[in-house]
This record gives structure tokens, sequence and C-alpha cells, in this order.
């Protein structure tokens, strides 16, 4: 197999090698990797027209659909960069995005055409509709603009250091940012984690998430790399998922925890076969051992692996593999050991020191997939990376093994009369409760020891959850100053964000309106 040197290769590889196979299956079409291939020149053929080229931004804003790999694949021949967007913001935080993108075109999925109504006046003229065209809009159609140009590759020079992908981080702690990532971060990340996570050409990849989020666009690009389908899914549904596993033989996706003990209890009704899955990836959570222990009764044949990341170093960072879980061990809260393209270490955020063994400190790392900055945005990368150490935001600490175990985010923790507290910590206490189904923990103020800790459970189906006796279940198990003094339950699941973390934000705003 020939390696890719930058993003468009791996269709080109792919129109050689498999040009009859299956390369993306949608609800609405399928394309083979001849036909994507050729689809994408015609893409990019249509953009040049338009006069973009190398450097653009191409933005799109649309739920899961093929032509979205069609334009991201055609702008890659041109040297052009994709900009994602996600359809899940207010039209105000859209036109935020899209004021700092400052894309040449903005291809808008029909129906999401309302999400622009706050857009930069500037791009009025650069918009193209793909799907349903709403009755009396005169902007261009992308199917029409596609089918006319020529289908032959460009072939302009682009190297593996120009920058093709422009993701918005989710603005878990402040403005979304646009993380610009080059050719090689993303096919880097793709060779190195191919072997590990068994994707081949027989593989089938069910992706559910949106192409706004590492994972939504990653996975793709990945499956393809070695010639496997990719089931394109519109959203999430235990239902849908088992539905394809039975049907088409998934034999790999990736989920976070909440959402893997949804297809478990979907899982129990149904006749459907699960044999042909062979590994599922679970990151933003550690994963409980009654979760996983449940899940390796249900799908006996399938390998499960931790893996931690973030949009700036596209994606993964550390991963824990199958043969390394042990359930009933210290090691299930592990998000495992660092990549071996990645360099890691620990570093208080106060003095810049590295932290000894078991001691908390910032999460650090360096190597070819840490991105090239933020877009226009020179002061926050220098903040961000220090001699090509990227600072995660995340805290945790290594054991003598190398295993990282997140505690939190830097930003998260909470001080309490001079104590600091990581929300991870008490949350994997409260996942011990036997009626707590979800949990979170933020900070709250407190008028004499400056933040105490709030807790947000979400119950068991048919278990009640009484405040006083979960702080007292904690008040046994963790430090006093530790334990939640308040704790509010839910029946709503907890708000979580595209990648699947908890938005404290919204829960701070809910229960205490700060």
């Amino acid at each position: 197999m020939n390696r890719p040197a930058v993003l468009a290769d791996i269709v080109r590889n792919g129109s050689s090698q498999w040009p009859d196979r299956r390369a993306i299956v949608s609800d609405e079409r399928t394309v083979t990797y001849a036909e994507l291939d050729r689809r994408s020149n015609q893409v990019a053929n249509a953009l040049a027209a338009r006069g973009i080229g190398h450097g653009d931004r191409v933005g799109f804003l649309s739920m899961n659909r093929i032509e979205y790999f069609e334009t991201m694949l055609g702008a890659a021949k041109l040297g052009a960069v994709t900009v994602p967007v996600n359809w899940r913001l207010a039209p105000g935080e859209v036109g935020a995005v899209l004021d700092d993108a400052d894309p040449s075109v903005l291809v808008v999925e029909g129906d999401l055409l309302a999400l622009v109504a706050d857009a930069p006046d500037r791009l009025a003229d650069r918009i193209v509709v793909v799907g349903a065209h709403p009755d009396g809009d005169g902007r261009p159609s992308f199917d029409t603009l596609v089918d006319a140009a020529a289908d032959d590759d460009p072939l302009v020079d682009v190297v593996d250091t120009d920058v093709m992908w422009q993701l918005y981080t989710s603005g878990t702690t402040g403005q979304p940012k646009g993380v610009m990532l080059m050719h090689l971060n993303l096919l880097l990340t793709a060779d190195g984690l191919a072997d590990a996570w068994h994707f081949d050409p027989g593989c089938v990849v069910y992706v559910p998430y949106p192409s706004f989020h590492a994972v939504g666009t990653a996975w793709p690009i990945l499956t393809m790399s070695r010639g496997g389908t990719v089931l394109l899914r519109r959203a999430f549904d235990p239902a849908d998922f088992l539905h394809h596993v039975d049907t088409e033989g998934v034999t790999l996706t990736m989920m976070v925890p909440a959402v893997l003990n949804m297809v478990l209890d979907e899982a129990d009704g149904s006749d459907a076969d699960l044999s042909s899955l062979r590994d599922i990836v679970y990151g933003a959570a550690p994963i409980s051992q009654a979760v996983l222990a449940r899940a390796i009764e249900l799908m006996p044949g399938c390998e499960f692996h931790h893996a931690y990341g973030l949009t700036e170093s596209t994606g993964t960072v550390t991963t824990m593999q199958w043969h390394e879980h042990r359930v009933g061990e210290e090691r299930m809260k592990s998000c495992g050991r660092a990549l071996p393209w990645v360099e890691m270490k620990l570093v208080d955020p106060n003095d810049g020191r590295e932290v000894e063994v078991r001691e908390v400190g910032e999460v650090w790392m360096r190597g070819t997939t840490v991105m090239k900055g933020y877009h226009g945005k020179p002061d926050e990368t220098a903040d961000a990376i220090t001699d090509g150490w990227l600072h995660t935001g995340d805290a945790g600490y290594l054991d003598e093994d190398g295993y990282l175990y997140l505690t939190d985010r830097v930003k998260d923790m909470i001080i309490s009369g001079g104590e600091n507290i990581y929300p991870a910590e008490v949350e994997n206490v409260l996942f011990e409760h036997p009626a707590v189904r979800e949990a979170a923990v933020v900070g709250i103020p407190h008028e004499r020891w400056g933040e105490t800790v709030l807790a947000v459970v979400v119950p068991r189906p048919g278990a009640p959850v009484e405040p006083d006796e979960v702080i007292a279940f904690c008040r046994e198990r963790l430090a006093h100053y530790k334990c939640p003094t308040r704790v509010e339950v839910r029946d709503e699941p907890l708000p979580l964000n595209p990648t699947g973390k908890v938005l404290r934000r919204e829960l701070r705003t809910i229960y205490d309106g700060s």
C-alpha cells in the first residue's frame, strides 16, 4: 500500500487499489472509491472556477453527509483548507465562527440556512446550498456547480506542512478558537492508529459523530486510508447502531461510556447479531467496571480501548489497549500511555516544574500531531505551545508505569478553603453509588470557603436518590473537604458537548445562576 503524503492521496490510492469498493455509505447514497476520487476532482475544479486556491478557507455547515468528504478531499487537492462549522450553535455563535474563519465559499445544508442569518454581510454572495434547496432561494446549488465541473485531477502542488483542516474547539472553557491542522498531523495519526484498532480493508466503521468534531472527520479518513467502508450516520441512536451491526457487519466504532451504557440497555432486549464487532474505542471519561463487565458479556468477541486526546493534538494522545484493561484494578481509571510518536510530561502550572510520579500536574505533549496554531490568534497560540509542547489544559498524574490518570481540566479545579479539588476524583466516587447513572461536579461560590462542591446526579431507572445519603456516601470515601455540600438530582441526561464532555458551565448556570 502506498503511504499517502498528503490528504488527497488517500482517495487517489483508494481509487487505484479498490475502485469498486464502497468508501462511504449513507441513507441518501453510496460512493465507491473511484466515484469519490472523481467527485472530489469535480469539487476541486468547481472551487477553482470560483477563484479558490492554496490557503483559502472552504466552510461547510451541514449535518453528516457524503458531500462534506467530497468537499474536504477536493479542497485538499487545491491546497485549500476545510472548515466544518458546528450546526448545533445558535446563529450568533455561527456568525462569530464565520467571522473568524472568513471562508471564501460556504456550503450550507438547505435546512440549516437559518443558522447563517447572523453571518457577516461579506459572506452573502459566497453561500452555496447543498441538499434540499428552499423554494425561491436564488443561491447556487452545490450539485449544479459540481456536476458541471471537469473530473480531471487538478494536480496542484501541496506539501504535508500545509494547513488543510480548521476545527473550532467546543468552547467548554471560553470562546471557540480555530485549530489549524496540517496534512501530516492527520496522516500520522491515521497511520499510527490503524493497526492498533484494526482498521483494515475489511473493516466496516460506524460513524455517527458530527464532522465538525475531530472523530467525525478523522475516523472516516482513517477508514479510507486502509480501504475500509464508512457507515455515515446523521446522529447516534442505539437501535440504529445495533441494526447496522446486525445487517452491515460493523466491526468498529467509537463512543463515550454514557452512550455505551445506552447501547447495552438497548441490546438487552434485542436479538441483533453482534458477533462482527471487533473493537470499540471509548473516550471523554473512564469506563466503570460494571459497564465494562456488562459489555464483555454482551459482546464477547469485542476489544475495548480507552483513548484520550484533544482537537489541538489531532485527536488521540494516549491509549489503553484491550490487553491492558484489568477489571477491578486501579488501571481501569487510566486512559493509557502516550502513543509512540508523542512525548508527554506533567507540569506544575504555577511554576513550570515537571512534577513527580503520582503528583498532579497539567498534561503537556509534543510531537508531529500538534496543531500549527490558532487561526489569527498568535497570542493564544503562544500561550498554548511552549517550545513545541502543547499545554492541554487537562490535569492528571502518571503512575510508575507511565499510565496517565486524568483528574480534570485545570480550569475546572475547585479551590475550597485553599485546598485543590479535582471534580473527577469526586465523580469517580459518585459513580460507585449503586443508584447513580450519571454524575458531574462543579464548584460554586461559598461565602466562607471561596468555593464549595456541587454534585449533579442522574439516577438509574427505578432507583431513587436521596441527596443527604449521597453526601454521606461520599464522606465515607473521600476527605470531607472534597465532598459535595449540595446534591441536585435531575431526570434528564447531563448536558454534553459534541465530544461527550459535560458542559460544566451550563450546570453552574442551571443550578447556581453563575
